[in-house]
């Protein structure tokens, strides 16, 4: 008899269990987190445990992306974004009422008996206990967030890695002006020198001193303005690296050689349309708000609460559901409903809009890269080398007595104007391709192999 009642009682427990306390867990789930567990590795130990490689003396751009890869406060913040959407989706899944046990007994005469006093089980009567359909529904739209979160903790990659190759192209630039401008102020040096003697001897004028005097100071202006910029050039390189401002830094000797553009432009537009995280992240988002749409319909589905209980002593049991059906909750559901497809048409059109300003950024930075391009090649290869031979042919004209020495430094002075502005170029350049690859989800998998 007391094995019966047992039975009966784990019955009626298991019922009320499972009832109020199943977790849905969708298609997928296992999978995100996966990805982010691997995604995750350099973020598990506490940013001051650490055991990171340092960096090489001289860094060269992909070890310098490499490292902020590792060590960037902005980037572990997606992460563990991304791991906190992740663990929303059990929550979501998982029905929000409890197991609760009640017992009771009838006194009569001051006495009590176990045919009188019953045990049962039952959810909180506080948190009805929800359909399992809006469970998975709920635990779907937390998925799809969780994917977002992925692809923003992705997007978030490439725009390090471009910041962190703009920064050094920056750092690199400086350090070429740096060296053109010393040149430039070597040749004003000369220049004045002649022209003074050339004044003292009644050859040139007071003006054309001054003049000297006034090129050879805005050139070392130029020279230290360039330099005071190099401290937070590096600091900003830095600041991606998550070190100290002030860490040691090499200047770069130059800037590096450029990277080739293999792909057409219509092949960039297509990576951009197909690859792009940021448009993935939105369209997950949109998928998000299709799940709350239909969660906000599901409002209509009755939630329910079931109860089972039992004398001690066995002879009757009680089983009781009842359902709590929003009659007077349409208007507020109805609206719940409007309100979700309202969020659903915004996602939408700014996906759409996000697509036309990725496509407007792709077409610009291709523009850029490719009129770069063509300014490169006239200038290395016609511009430069004919700049060159001016010098030589002036070198010669003043060896021999046909031309001034300051004729001469002008041609150096133009050979030097050339050799800046292609430093400018091919920085502009590697800024755009760098910016290029970011939206088009490039480059990346070569610097984590």
């Amino acid at each position: 008899m007391l094995i019966e009642k047992v039975i009966r009682f784990s019955i009626g427990v298991t019922l009320v269990a499972a009832l109020a306390g199943c977790t849905i867990h969708p298609a997928g789930e296992n999978a995100e987190r996966e990805a982010a567990l691997q995604a995750g590795k350099p973020f598990t130990r506490p940013a001051e445990d650490k055991d990171l490689p340092p960096l090489p003396d001289d860094p060269k751009p992909d070890d310098l992306v490499r490292y902020a890869l590792l060590r960037n406060a902005d980037l572990e913040q997606r992460y563990w974004e991304w791991r906190s959407a992740i663990e929303q989706i059990p929550q979501d899944g998982t029905q929000a009422s409890t197991l609760a046990l009640s017992a009771g007994t009838t006194i009569t005469k001051g006495k009590a008996s176990a045919g009188s006093s019953n045990i049962g089980v039952l959810n909180d009567p506080m948190t009805d206990i929800h359909w399992p359909g809006t469970l998975a529904t709920a635990a779907q739209r937390s998925l799809e967030n969780a994917r977002s979160a992925g692809f923003r903790f992705c997007k978030a990659q490439y725009e390090l890695r471009n910041k962190v190759l703009s920064a050094y192209a920056d750092l690199a630039l400086g350090a070429d002006l740096i060296r053109l401008e010393q040149a430039d102020v070597e040749l004003l040096q000369t220049t004045a020198m002649v022209v003074e003697a050339r004044n003292r001897a009644g050859s040139a004028g007071q003006q054309d001193l001054l003049k000297a005097r006034n090129e050879l100071d805005l050139s070392r202006n130029n020279v230290a303005n360039i330099q005071s910029q190099l401290p937070t050039l590096r600091a900003a390189l830095n600041a991606l690296l998550s070190r100290e401002p002030d860490a040691p830094l090499a200047t770069p000797a130059g800037l590096p050689p450029p990277r080739p553009m293999s792909l057409s432009d219509a092949q960039l537009l297509d990576l951009a349309a197909r690859q792009n995280p940021g448009l993935a992240a939105l369209a997950a988002d949109i998928r998000a708000r299709h799940e709350g749409t239909e969660l906000a319909r599901l409002q209509y589905v009755p939630d329910f609460n079931v109860s089972f209980s039992t004398d001690l002593m066995g002879i009757a049991q009680s089983l009781a559901g009842s359902a709590t059906i929003p009659l007077l909750r349409y208007q507020a559901i109805n609206a719940s409903i409007a309100q979700a497809e309202a969020n659903l048409k915004a996602s939408e059109a700014m996906r759409r809009q996000a697509q036309n300003d990725l496509n407007s950024q792709v077409v610009m930075d291709i523009a850029i890269l490719r009129d770069a391009d063509r300014q490169l090649d006239v200038f290395e290869h016609i511009v430069l080398p004919r700049a060159r031979q001016v010098v030589t042919v002036g070198r010669s004209a003043y060896e021999t007595g046909q031309s001034t020495l300051v004729d001469f430094l002008d041609s150096e002075r133009s050979l030097i104007a050339v050799q800046r502005l292609i430093a400018n170029l091919r920085s502009t350049r590697e800024k755009r391709l760098a910016d290029l690859e970011a939206v088009t989800a490039q480059g990346l998998s070569e610097v984590t192999r």
